[in-house]
């Protein structure tokens, strides 16, 4: 059978042998190239997660380190405006206590107006109310008041403080590099 083959037959299939050949090497080698390509994408996109690790690391250290400050100084002016709601407490008891020895109001007269606390009575020659006129209940709603009022104050300054310290915070230039 082999003996039917003509010499030009066997040219055509040592071309095509060798036609083959290539094609697998060709294969082959194509194959490992892609191979080698994917090593170094692979290579090249771990050293990128790495660089992206190592940057979130610094900004998550430089965010902690931040945000400690700020609570160390929320806590500084927190405790001030405690101290001071502490002393405005004392002082508000001082007057309470001052207020005890006043005397109550009485009851309206003829006139339907109460005599004042003072020793001059109600009438014309008296133009107003000094505090050191002021009948118990009366001093202790004022007093009452103006610690409200200063309450209201220090918390004002300090809500103001914070949104100050806020916007301090957010428009501060970044210095993490």
């Amino acid at each position: 059978m082999l003996a039917l083959l003509t010499p030009t037959v066997w040219r055509a299939l040592a071309v095509v042998a060798a036609l083959a050949a290539l094609v697998g090497l060709y294969a082959v080698w194509t194959s490992h190239q892609r191979n080698i390509g994917r090593a170094e994408v692979r290579a090249e996109w771990q050293a990128d997660k790495l660089s992206i690790a190592e940057q979130t690391h610094i900004l998550l250290m430089a965010n902690a380190k931040k945000s400690g400050e700020l609570q160390v100084q929320a806590d500084k002016r927190r405790r001030n405006d405690n101290a001071e709601n502490h002393a405005l407490d004392l002082r508000v008891d001082e007057l309470r206590k001052r207020l005890r020895d006043r005397p109550e109001r009485p009851d309206p007269g003829a006139s339907g107006v109460p005599a004042l606390a003072g020793d001059r009575g109600a009438g014309s020659g008296n133009s107003g109310c000094l505090g050191t006129e002021l009948y118990r209940a009366d001093g202790e709603f004022l007093t009452g008041l103006a610690a409200r009022a200063d309450k209201l104050r220090i918390a004002l300054r300090a809500c103001r403080a914070e949104r100050q310290a806020d916007i301090d915070a957010v428009n501060a230039p970044n210095v993490t590099k």
